[in-house]
């Protein structure tokens, strides 16, 4: 069907009614379906706000936030609430969804036009680039941070917080490769990371260099290709045990390598 997008011009707020990624006159037969979702998403948004609220820091009386933390709280909400399954959503992109969804956190509008700025606090700061492509091709791109949010809902906050060094650079390095997309992978990534020593841990929450996570992320990606030999069989598709060595030993042969260069370095 079709979803309530806000805008505001000249701080005047309008509304229009999207569906498919696009402004559509035909679109307007379905507003009634649209607005009572854009009313569903007031309670989402609430929800995210509340519970972001209870696990950011502060320091000297100021949140901190952390992207993680914000993108999490996102996709949990949006599974909880339920709102994919709502009618307005039938037939319809997640991307159609996400436009609503940031346009309306951004402004901080309910549904009855007053306004929340506390919303805008769920969007990471460095997660801008829809504002700017509502009309470029590739307007997924846009709007994949929340595709990596939703992803992220599958897993506790803490467990995926511990798999990812709570970075969100980190989710979607595994994210954007499909065939590691499984939480069996995830969760057997974890039971790997908790078993290594303090500096692998701390090595393996590297986010911005070809090493670190990254590195563990390209092994893994090399076990499982997306095409070719070893395609076959994606990590869903193994025994839990027979999963778990695999990785394991994966896993190991990449540490091990690193670590025994830099000693090399070292010497």
């Amino acid at each position: 069907m079709a979803v309530l997008v806000w805008s505001e011009r000249d701080g005047v707020l309008g509304n229009s009614i999207r569906s498919g990624r696009r402004v559509a006159l035909s679109a307007e037969k379905y507003r009634t379906e649209a607005e009572a979702l854009d009313q569903r998403l007031d309670a989402l948004l609430d929800m995210a706000w509340h519970a972001l609220a209870i696990i950011t820091k502060h320091e000297n009386g100021k949140a901190r936030f952390n992207s993680f933390e914000q993108v999490w709280v996102l996709g949990r909400a949006v599974h909880v609430s339920e709102v994919m399954r709502h009618e307005a959503m039938q037939a319809e992109f997640r991307t159609t969804l996400w436009q609503a969804l940031t346009a309306k956190a951004w402004l901080g509008v309910r549904r009855d036009a007053s306004r929340d700025p506390r919303w805008r606090e769920l969007i990471p700061a460095g997660k801008k680039q829809w504002r700017t492509r509502t009309d470029d091709k590739r307007l997924d791109r846009a709007y994949d941070f929340l595709e990596v949010d939703y992803w992220l809902r599958e897993q506790q906050l803490q467990d995926a917080g511990e798999v990812f060094g709570w970075e969100f650079s980190n989710a979607r390095k595994l994210y954007v490769r499909p065939t590691l997309r499984a939480k069996e992978l995830r969760s057997t990534l974890l039971h790997w990371l908790r078993r290594q020593t303090p500096d692998v841990r701390e090595f393996a929450k590297i986010a911005k260099s070809n090493d670190g996570f990254i590195m563990f992320v390209k092994a893994l990606n090399k076990r499982f290709p997306a095409k070719g030999p070893g395609s076959a069989l994606l990590p869903q598709h193994y025994p839990e045990d027979e999963l778990r060595a695999i990785v394991n030993k994966t896993l190991d042969d990449a540490r091990d390598k690193h670590f025994s260069l830099k000693a090399e370095e070292i010497a």
